[in-house]
């Protein structure tokens, strides 16, 4: 997670708040979103679904919880693990938050014993998700929380879709602008020009990872991430979403969230309705992108960590 500057959030009053008023949370489906984004652009689209989010429950209520947290607050006593599972090229791009080393600080200076599993930074989500299975397998039951970003996401999703015992060690997942439906970005990969296939090759050939990393990411229809994901039993989702304007993005993540716009709200890397694990709650992040990089990141990932403990979502210390 990096800062940057940028709102931390929009005045939606007016024709935000007026427009659509039919559309609900729930009526602004992926086909709706995008017809709204043809209609109106992809910043209004983006406006509107952070909107209809923060006044729908469960997550109005979620979010008015968490943001009514003290970030000074003390943690109670727990026995709970928190483990990260990083994004895609974490050991090559750390600066990007890939590594996920300042939500480990976070999370050690509230007390948790916190640690990332150790997924190749270029592994696929099938390889990726193995190893996350491996590394739960370990733990006690009902005492992990598990933090994912990005493509961590998507190899979180495979890991607990298998079920078994590695599941029953999950208390809480935190999907973090998680891959977790993969990206439509793969799928125009592959339907684009051979020499740009050839460039990514070359890419991923330099940093020697397989190509199956692109291509377990696709998004189409019979994708192996295309169906809709949906909380595990017994598991409490959190699912953290990035709502940048055009205005947020800059650089290569500006021209992939270019690319998304035809398609609907997106954070730079993939739709925001693909970002959500069904059947969790939503905090959407105004002005951040797919990077997390806002200002408020590392004291709303506290905020979220220290209402996990205020709500009963963390296992007590046996000492308490």
């Amino acid at each position: 997670m990096q800062t940057s500057t940028g709102s931390v959030g929009p005045g939606l009053r007016g024709p935000f708040r007026d427009s659509y008023a039919d559309c609900d949370y729930a009526a602004l489906t992926p086909r709706k979103l995008a017809e709204v984004t043809r209609e109106h652009g992809v910043d209004f689209a983006t406006a509107l679904l952070y909107d209809r989010i923060r006044h729908a429950e469960p997550h109005r209520a979620f979010i008015e919880a968490v943001d009514a947290i003290d970030p000074a607050a003390s943690l109670p006593s727990t026995s709970a693990r928190l483990l990260i599972a990083p994004a895609a090229f974490w050991r090559e791009y750390p600066q990007l938050g890939a590594d996920g080393a300042a939500v480990l600080a976070v999370a050690r200076a509230l007390g948790f014993s916190a640690e990332r599993i150790p997924a190749p930074s270029t592994g696929g989500v099938t390889e990726n998700a193995r190893i996350i299975r491996d590394a739960l397998a370990k733990e006690e039951d009902g005492s992990v929380i598990l933090v994912s970003l990005s493509k961590g996401g998507a190899d979180v999703r495979v890991a607990l879709e298998d079920g078994g015992a590695p599941l029953r060690k999950v208390r809480a997942w935190i999907n973090v602008c998680g891959l977790v439906h993969g990206t439509p970005l793969v799928d125009q990969f592959f339907a684009g020009p051979w020499w740009r296939r050839m460039m990514v090759r070359a890419f991923l050939a330099r940093h020697r990872a397989d190509f199956s990393l692109i291509r377990e990411l696709g998004h189409a229809p019979g994708s192996p991430l295309s169906a809709r994901a949906v909380a595990p039993d017994g598991v409490h989702v959190i699912n953290v979403i990035a709502c940048p304007l055009s205005e947020h993005t800059s650089g290569a993540l500006a021209k992939r969230h270019r690319q998304l716009a035809t398609l609907g709200p997106n954070d730079g890397s993939t739709l925001l309705t693909d970002a959500i694990v069904d059947g969790g709650v939503v905090y959407p992040v105004w002005g951040a992108d797919h990077y997390f990089r806002t200002p408020d990141a590392p004291n709303l990932i506290r905020r979220i960590l220290l209402h996990l403990g205020t709500a009963g979502h963390l296992p007590a210390s046996p000492a308490a």
